[in-house]
């Protein structure tokens, strides 16, 4: 099963700027732990794992903008 990692949805801005992927494609992931961080302005966030698997697909690179509630990674699970 496929399961979508977003961006942030908090607050008034409408964009985040992806800062670092903290994990690579092909990496495991556990629920929970950090895979990027984001900045926009005057704010900084973390994503974390939504489940527990491979991260299959990071849609987002570095250095690129993405809208509040974007798919930015998709992790591939067990179930």
């Amino acid at each position: 099963m496929q399961v979508e990692v977003k961006a942030p949805t908090t607050g008034p801005i409408k964009q985040v700027t992806m800062v670092e992927w903290k994990k690579k494609e092909g990496d495991h992931v556990e629920q929970g732990e950090l895979l990027a961080t984001v900045n926009a302005v005057k704010v900084s966030a973390e994503i974390r794992a939504p489940a527990s698997g491979t991260l299959k697909k990071i849609l987002i690179s570095a250095g690129s903008k993405a809208n509040l509630g974007q798919t930015v990674a998709v992790i591939e699970t067990q179930e």
